[in-house]
């Protein structure tokens, strides 16, 4: 992982903290994991079929397919062993 990725990742300044600094407000800190998507009509009903069957809620379900991707994986790898 480079320099500069390691930069625009922490851009958001709030991620890697685990307690709501006196600076930052209620809503900044609930949200500061927010991802938000317009996905194409059949991902959507892809997605919506998926998460149904398993019984997942939307933020379960799109958890789950970031933390089951091997590309991702690849990359939270390479933080822990920056860490």
């Amino acid at each position: 992982m480079t320099e500069e990725e390691l930069k625009r990742i922490w851009k958001n300044r709030w991620a890697d903290l685990k307690e709501r600094p006196d600076n930052c407000t209620v809503d900044e800190w609930k949200n500061r994991f927010r991802i938000s998507a317009k996905p194409s009509q059949e991902n959507y009903l892809s997605a919506f079929i998926l998460f149904t069957r398993k019984g997942w809620s939307w933020s379960s379900g799109i958890n789950n397919l970031i933390a089951s991707n091997p590309e991702i994986q690849q990359i939270q790898q390479e933080l822990q062993n920056n860490a």
